[in-house]
């Protein structure tokens, strides 16, 4: 008789965390903060970080971080031209276009995990991934992509590109164009 009611007070707790958890997740108005049109206030409590992995290949490796005050950490690990950290700034305006794009694409609205082990199609071998977090007042979304993951959306892509080049990371990576795996194996869906 002690497994069920362990198990009936186990459902009830877990029901009653939600809310909590929900709450955690928005601004407690019920809603993810407004990325569209975000007060000078709201724009100060941003933090926009893009961590690049490394592939088996020449895929480029670094994190860059945007804060809202316009400043820019950057950390070069492999296969670009700078390795370690170096710092920038960004103007508050492009700072607001970056967070409009979240906003378009519905950044908080994605799944949190786009790698081969969870992808829903087609996975081919030996790519990077990027992992991409938004911090605004205190709220949080991170999205891992792998790269060789098919049923990642094209617009999380478009997302990364845009926050390098709201960082202009290129002055510490170098062209990178051409980088990536060595070779590819792909399996599963079209």
């Amino acid at each position: 008789m002690a497994f069920p009611r362990q198990f009936m007070v186990s459902i009830l707790i877990a029901g009653l965390s939600l809310p909590v958890i929900k709450s955690a997740l928005t601004d407690g108005s019920g809603q993810a903060p407004d990325l569209s049109s975000i007060s000078d206030v709201d724009l100060k409590t941003v933090t926009i970080q893009l961590e690049r992995t490394g592939c088996y290949g020449t895929c480029p490796a670094y994190v860059v971080t945007i804060h809202g005050d316009g400043r820019i950490e950057y950390n070069g690990k492999s296969h670009v031209k700078e390795l370690g950290a170096q710092e920038g700034r960004v103007e508050l305006d492009k700072l607001r276009a970056l967070a409009s794009v979240f906003a378009k694409i519905r950044f908080w609205g994605l799944n949190e995990d786009y790698s081969a082990e969870k992808c829903k199609g087609r996975v081919c071998t030996d790519f990077a991934t990027a992992i991409t977090e938004l911090s605004i007042r205190g709220v949080t979304h991170r999205v891992k992509h792998y790269y060789g993951c098919g049923s990642a959306p094209k617009s999380l892509l478009d997302l990364e590109s845009a926050i390098d080049k709201s960082a202009n990371s290129e002055r510490w990576t170098g062209d990178v164009s051409k980088a990536g795996p060595y070779g590819t194996t792909c399996f599963g869906g079209s």
